[in-house]
């Protein structure tokens, strides 16, 4: 019994003294960003973007989709995640066209539970989709399966992945956290060994609970390096060798330590807008989404407990911050006022992409038999052909400064 004991005991001091726990200081250089400037009531989309192109993806039995949770695009193809009704990943090609599906609901070889999320690794051409049981499956951008691996972390939950620089960067979220704990797991990804720890849930005001806002905390998924942010904090962070600050926010209505300290004890079945309610009634800020990146702007939404969304322009040249209630999409409309639009979902170096929902399809088809759209928009026929039974539209608007 002491030998076991012993064995046990120095397997356990072994591991934990192996896993790199980075102090993750988030001060130093970088961008500040006041959100408690003026507000405009829009900003033109225009003034970013020079042109839109729908991609109107195809609806068959093999690849519907109800809702689309992810997407990212990668050498001629589009990855489109469904994680809440088709429960899987699918991919298309530029026009729209159903190429395959990553995998199957099950539970054999190549097939997952509860698929979360997926991220790719463009060098080596591999995909990581993460499932329930902090499991990993890998598999080649042909859609065949290579090997499942599980991140060996008791008692916590890792949903959102990202891939970068020979990595496979995983958040966390412990069943019973403490401020000790940390948000950021760095892990090998041939065989989910945990490298590094980072970021102490103490820079999320200690929250660590498993509420999801519908997008994936990390951003800037495909570009060098990846971003990453949580519900509640002040920061967007750099994702690489080392997590540096890359964005610091400021506002005097960022969610406090104390504001969530003093939140009623819950259950795992409340939303996190229930949670939240005693806060309602103040413009808390508590999620930042939307991001988008180029040479000469930053793009993101922000959004408060009272169910107001904003969206900030940042131009890096110099150093102004725009923020307005929503951007207006006048590359689509003659009088865009709805603030449903620019809600970006990805972007790489030529544009950016956001996603027209099924439930969003009627409203657009009767703005266009009012008239109510710009001339010219490519595919308007087949945009009046569709129903609230065929897949999201994809709108891809170019950047003003792409070649």
């Amino acid at each position: 019994m002491e030998k076991v004991f012993f064995l046990f005991f120095s397997f356990f001091f072994f591991f934990s003294c192996s896993v790199r726990q980075r102090e993750s200081h988030l001060e130093g250089d970088c961008i500040t960003i006041n959100l408690d400037g003026e507000k405009e009531a829009f900003i033109p989309i225009s003034s970013v973007f020079k042109n839109v192109q729908p991609i109107i993806l195809e609806t068959g039995k093999d690849c519907l989709i109800g809702n689309l949770s992810e997407l990212q695009v990668f050498d001629g193809h589009i990855y489109v995640f469904d994680k809440y009704f088709a429960k899987s990943l699918f991919v298309f090609d530029m026009e729209g066209r159903f190429i395959r599906k990553i995998g199957n609901v099950g539970k054999g070889p190549g097939e997952y539970i509860q698929a979360n999320d997926f991220t790719l690794d463009t060098e080596n051409r591999f995909i990581y989709l993460s499932d329930r049981g902090n499991r990993v499956h890998k598999y080649q951008l042909d859609g065949t399966y290579i090997n499942s691996i599980t991140i060996p972390i008791p008692r916590s939950n890792i949903n959102f992945i990202q891939y970068y620089n020979g990595r496979l960067y995983a958040d966390v979220f412990p069943w019973e956290p403490d401020m000790a704990d940390y948000m950021l797991l760095e892990t090998d990804p041939d065989n989910g060994k945990i490298l590094s720890r980072s970021l102490p849930i103490k820079y999320n005001k200690g929250w660590a609970e498993l509420f999801f806002m519908g997008h994936s905390f990390f951003m800037s998924r495909l570009n060098s390096p990846p971003r990453y942010t949580q519900l509640f904090m002040d920061y967007i962070v750099s994702v690489d060798k080392e997590i540096t600050p890359y964005i610091e926010l400021k506002s005097k209505n960022l969610i406090t330590d104390n504001d969530l300290k003093n939140l009623p004890e819950t259950t795992y079945k409340t939303n996190l807008m229930e949670k939240l309610e005693p806060l309602q009634g103040r413009s808390k800020i508590f999620d930042v989404h939307n991001f988008v990146e180029n040479e000469n702007v930053i793009i993101f939404s922000y959004q408060t407990v009272i169910f107001n969304y904003f969206t900030v322009v940042y131009s890096k040249e110099t150093g102004t911050v725009r923020i307005a209630e929503y951007l207006c999409n006048d590359l689509i409309f003659k009088h865009d006022k709805s603030g449903l639009y620019g809600r970006f979902i990805f972007f790489d170096a030529k544009g950016a992409y956001e996603i027209l929902h099924t439930n969003m399809i009627d409203d657009f088809q009767e703005s266009m038999r009012n008239n109510e759209l710009l001339p010219g928009l490519e595919k308007a026929e087949q945009l009046m052909e569709l129903n609230t039974e065929s897949n999201p539209v994809i709108f891809y608007y170019e950047f003003k400064d792409a070649e």
